[in-house]
């Protein structure tokens, strides 16, 4: 009997309401008993809380994280489906009470340092959201403390200590940059006059500590946010620890695309003096420049990403094949308009640098030793050929602009393009400086195609580099090393890939110029004398290259195989892109297969067969086209594991086919780079 009356003593109350027969509603997480109250109800719970608060603060303290996070939620959250698209509340309403709520309990625990605990408190993400949003709603029309007064009392109070707390660091900058957000940053407030040099002072102390924090995206939201307020160009003193931030920043972790962006574009568009606004896009670029000539090593993400960031505003872009997070896809046709940034005009600087990036045919290597394994799912052999890819279609189109200002761009850059040297001045370092341009022309030409192929050739922003009348010393340059390779091809490891350059140039630059032939006519109604001008330019072209190929094959049985095999390559090359002067140039071709021996070898007559009855030309995947081609097997390997079937997922581009080309002769060029650079360890140069 006595155990029993301890039973019915220790039962809650409220549990006897509650018959056998009755289903009661637990929470899925905690298993608590799910409860109903009204909206009188609520208000008058937290009405208790406030006054246990006001009379006992000292108790109150520990439980402040929980009641802050529970009368957050009931502020930020609608009664009724009209307050969710409106600041109002009701007066008298729950919503009301949770204002009133947090105005008096941070209005009286301000001295007492509640700001600086709360913003070291650690709340889930979407917790944390509407902590700090409730906190800005309710103290946006409150007089006695502005919602700009919980940063300077936390910013004094972290100034005021001798350290900082590393451990409390993470936390607290992911806490202000998410309050930051929450404010409306673009009104004017007095009281941003004295919490910005408190920043200063605090972000100065912070770098130190910036080893230590494990990241930093929370860090960069807080500089955007101070860059957005409207007078931040009066404090200047704040642009001093932005850029080693984001240096140390790009050295060290990786970042988000659109981070980088937002920050330098705010820097661009905040200051008004020429040095302000670049500083921030000066350091990325810079960063980028350090790389690429190897004097600092940076994470492979942030390789790709500095590499999108001045693409994107000279007007070019990646393939949509490449994956970063959150880079924009661009639908097709001429570029959006882009955040300004100016990245292209401090990149300009850094041309020499980056054409000389291209010339070392050692620098796919140096990537792939430095690779991480961390370049959006690139591995290490294709994520170097992506890189010198990006860099040259930046020169392309900056080569392209200034030939269209002044006709003096090409010269400046490629002065040796207009002085091919003649047969008597040709020695082994001549012929290894012809082999270095021809390699910088395929670059250069495979940048251009990259662009032509996602945003097609009649775009506000043209990439058209190498002009039409360059074709003759394009042909010359190909001559020379047609004319040189029997007597030079021994001298090194250089001179034995020659050969591959010369006939990878002449497919790209059959190619460059059937797309410049197929714009001229896509822009008249009818075929008119410019369209005529390009086509004859290539078959004058070819005209000049075919009878120093017959030249070689002429020297030896040996010689006449290996030109062979590279001549095939190429007809296969041009009927996978769909070229259409195949079919023109056949007869001019045929003697070259046929000329050292009537008879062929198997596998390479199997092969002319091949080309010979290859289906019509495929117009190619547009844009628009929903059932992408799946490419697998040995197709997927000649692209280095880029996989063209998510070319939907991606979005669009202009063309397909010809970007799935220009991706596979950019992987086939990467290669033979990386080869010969590890042979050369074995090897003269």
């Amino acid at each position: 009997m006595g155990s029993s009356r301890n039973h019915l003593t220790g039962a809650k109350q409220s549990n006897f309401r509650i018959g056998d027969d009755c289903i009661q509603d637990r929470c899925g997480d905690c298993g608590a008993v799910i409860e109903s109250f009204n909206n009188e109800e609520l208000g008058l719970c937290i009405v208790a809380i406030e006054t246990f608060i006001n009379k006992e603060p000292s108790l109150a303290a520990p439980l402040m994280p929980e009641i802050l996070k529970a009368v957050s939620r009931i502020a930020v959250k609608p009664l009724f489906p009209w307050q969710a698209e409106s600041n109002l509340y009701l007066p008298g309403g729950v919503s009301s009470v949770a204002h009133q709520f947090l105005r008096c309990v941070l209005h009286q625990l301000a001295p007492y340092g509640i700001f600086s605990q709360l913003f070291q408190t650690k709340f889930p993400e979407r917790v944390k959201v509407e902590v700090f949003k409730a906190i800005a709603y309710a103290l946006a029309d409150f007089n006695e403390l502005n919602p700009v007064a919980p940063l300077h009392l936390l910013f004094e109070a972290l100034n005021a200590r001798k350290s900082l707390v590393v451990e409390t660091l993470l936390p607290i900058i992911g806490n202000v940059a998410t309050y930051l957000e929450c404010l409306p940053l673009e009104a004017a407030s007095p009281t941003w006059s004295a919490v910005i040099p408190q920043c200063d002072i605090f972000l100065r102390k912070l770098i130190p500590s910036l080893p230590m924090m494990g990241g930093v995206d929370g860090l960069l939201r807080t500089m955007s946010c101070l860059m957005r307020l409207p007078g931040i160009s009066a404090f200047k003193s704040i642009l001093d620890p932005f850029p080693k931030i984001l240096s140390y920043s790009i050295q060290n972790y990786d970042l988000k695309f659109n981070s980088v962006v937002e920050l330098c574009h705010l820097c661009h568009r905040g200051f008004t003096r020429e040095r302000e606004k670049l500083l921030l896009t000066r350091i990325a670029v810079y960063e980028l420049s350090q790389a690429m000539k190897f004097k600092t090593d940076i994470p492979d993400n942030n390789l790709l990403l500095l590499l999108i960031f001045i693409l994107q505003d000279a007007g070019g872009s990646l393939s949509p094949f490449v994956y970063v997070d959150d880079f924009p896809k661009y639908q097709g046709g001429d570029p959006p308009s882009v955040p300004n940034t100016g990245a292209s005009e401090c990149m300009r600087a850094h041309m020499t640098d980056s054409i000389d990036f291209l010339a070392d045919f050692h620098s796919l290597s140096k990537i792939k030793s430095n690779y991480k394994g961390t370049a959006f799912g690139l591995n290490e052999d294709v994520l170097g050929g992506i890189i010198k890819g990006g860099i040259s279609q930046f020169i392309a189109l900056e080569i392209s602009r200034g030939n269209s200002r002044e006709n003096r761009a090409i010269g400046r850059y490629l002065p040796w393009l207009y002085n091919t040297l003649s047969s008597l001045q040709q020695g082994p370092k001549e012929f290894l400086d012809c082999v270095s341009h021809i390699r910088v022309l395929s670059w250069l030409l495979l940048g251009s195609l990259t662009h032509t192929a996602i945003f097609g050739a009649n775009t506000t922003t043209p990439c058209v580099p190498i002009p039409l009348e360059a074709s003759c010393h394009v042909a010359d340059h190909v001559h020379v090393i047609l004319t040189g390779f029997a007597e030079q091809s021994k001298a090194s490891v250089l001179h034995m890939s020659s050969l591959f350059y010369a006939f990878i140039l002449c497919q790209v630059w059959t190619i460059y110029l059937e797309q410049i032939s197929l714009t001229m006519q896509q822009s008249n109604a009818t075929i008119t004398d410019p369209h005529n001008a390009s086509a004859n330019i290539l078959m004058d072209f070819w005209g000049k290259v075919t009878p120093a190929i017959l030249q070689l094959i002429s020297h030896s049985k040996v010689l006449a195989e290996m030109v062979n095999l590279h001549f095939l390559s190429l007809m296969e090359s041009l009927l996978e892109c769909n070229s259409s002067v195949f079919n023109r140039l056949l007869p001019l071709w045929s003697p070259v297969l046929h000329s050292n021996s009537g008879v062929l070898a198997g596998h390479i007559n199997v092969r002319l067969q091949s080309c010979l009855s290859f289906p019509p030309p495929d117009p190619g995947l547009k844009l628009n086209d929903s059932s992408p081609r799946k490419v697998t097997g040995a197709n997927k390997e000649a692209t280095g594991g880029i996989d063209f079937s998510d070319a939907a997922r991606c979005g669009p581009v202009y063309s397909i086919v010809l970007l799935k080309w220009v991706q596979k002769l950019q992987f086939k060029m990467g290669q033979i780079e990386l080869q010969s650079s590890a042979a050369t360890q074995f090897y003269p140069m």
